[in-house]
């Protein structure tokens, strides 16, 4: 018997996924940036290379670089706070640096102004980085710190003399503008992309949805004319070309919404809808619905559920784990001929944290070269010994991308001409 552990789906880049990314980077970018400044002081402070100033202040800035991972860590939804306050207190000891050192000539005041140099452009690229909002502001509102600073210390006019330090303070005036003008227009660059693919897929959507409105629209009639042509006729050849039109209708259904339901994953706007559910009734539920095909095609349906009571309350979209189940035991029947598919329901055996569905047949099997590529966009096992399988293609790559959005795992495991058992596990959050 072969084994495929199913890998996570690889995500379009969206708003969803992009805000992740800030967020983790945000993070570790506060913690690591914490780490680097205690760092950087004790070394300087053992050798006498700290200015009163930044003896005091650099702890400080620790602290408040600490304190923004903390709270991006503890409260993501605070994760905007967390970023400015890690940007405001980078932003009050870099100005308060510069002061400190204005009118020094010697080594340590030199030293203090040039280590400080390299740091402050990366102050803006870090706010336009990790904040979702009110970095641009928060960026003219630090540099016009730093032009008050310098008119306070040497007034509204170019530096005189060879002062080093007033030179420097200068060059930041000229150039730090640059900086901020760059970052904002990648910044409003990047939101107008962003609306561009959150529109392109609305759109993308709102064809679909209508091209969906307009097979189904007649679907039904025809599926009406079929139901009354079922009263009517008497000979068993009529009513098998009644069932196989009646096959082809479910088809078509499952085709629509395998497809509309895959593009739409596309869409970083996508988001389950969770809920406090009874998965106990609802897979049997599923398993009702289910039952009348798979004894039209000659087959049995096992069902295997525990009764466990973390199983009757659990947090999850209940649609979304349906529409899964309902692939699976579709893919089941479409690749098994004779025997059984089985449904089961149990807390994980190693994880009493997670849940774990499984899906069984007795059909054609997988061969192992062929596993890694069922869960791809349009792909269908062909076996000679069955009829040519009806199918889109994208039942078990909508399987895929659900469990990965519901934050769960799977597997496959199979036995060519002995049948193929699919498992996923899911998490098992209780509701509030």
């Amino acid at each position: 018997m072969s084994r495929y552990v199913v890998p996570p789906p690889e995500r379009t880049e969206g708003s969803a996924t992009l805000n992740d990314t800030r967020l983790n980077l945000t993070r570790w970018l506060a913690a690591m940036s914490s780490i680097a400044c205690i760092l950087v002081w004790w070394n300087d402070e053992r050798h006498g290379m700290n200015s009163a100033w930044a003896s005091v202040a650099v702890p400080s800035v620790a602290a408040c670089l600490a304190l923004a991972a903390a709270l991006v860590w503890l409260r993501p939804r605070q994760h905007n706070l967390g970023a400015g306050i890690a940007t405001v207190g980078a932003a009050v000891y870099f100005i308060g640096s510069l002061v400190s050192t204005s009118g020094g000539q010697g080594p340590h005041s030199l030293y203090e102004v040039a280590s400080n140099a390299q740091f402050m452009p990366m102050l803006y690229l870090g706010a336009f980085v990790t904040m979702t909002r009110g970095a641009a502001r928060l960026s003219w509102i630090t540099y016009a710190g730093i032009v008050a600073a310098y008119v306070s210390l040497y007034g509204a006019r170019a530096p005189q003399g060879a002062d080093p330090v007033a030179h420097f303070w200068f060059t930041l005036l000229i150039t730090h503008p640059l900086f901020i003008l760059a970052l904002s227009y990648v910044s409003v660059l990047q939101s107008k992309l962003s609306r561009a693919e959150l529109e392109a897929n609305a759109g993308r959507e709102r064809f679909l949805a209508m091209l969906s409105h307009e097979i189904r629209t007649p679907l039904q009639g025809m599926l009406g004319s079929i139901d009354l042509l079922d009263i009517k006729v008497q000979g068993a050849t009529e009513r098998r070309a009644i069932g196989r039109l009646r096959q082809i209708s479910s088809q078509l259904t499952a085709h629509l919404r395998d497809l509309t339901e895959y593009t739409r994953m596309d869409n970083p706007a996508w988001r389950l809808q969770p809920e406090g559910v009874d998965l106990v009734a609802l897979i049997d539920d599923i398993s009702q619905e289910h039952r009348p095909r798979v004894r039209a095609k000659g087959l049995q349906l096992h069902v295997d559920v525990d009764d466990a009571p973390a199983l009757h309350r659990i947090e999850t979209d209940p649609n979304r784990v349906r529409q899964v189940l309902d692939n699976l035991i579709h893919n089941a029947l479409k690749y098994t001929a004779q025997g059984s598919i089985s449904l089961s329901l149990r807390t994980a055996p190693d994880r009493a944290d997670r849940l774990e569905l499984t899906v069984a047949d007795t059909g054609i099997g997988i061969h192992a070269d062929a596993m890694p590529h069922i869960f791809e966009p349009y792909v269908r096992l062909e076996d000679r010994k069955l009829p040519r399988t009806e199918g889109s293609g994208l039942g078990l790559a909508v399987v895929r991308r659900l469990v990965d959005r519901l934050g769960g795992d799977m597997a496959v495991e199979s036995t060519p001409e002995r049948g193929s058992t699919f498992r996923v596990w899911l998490p098992l959050p209780t509701p509030a």
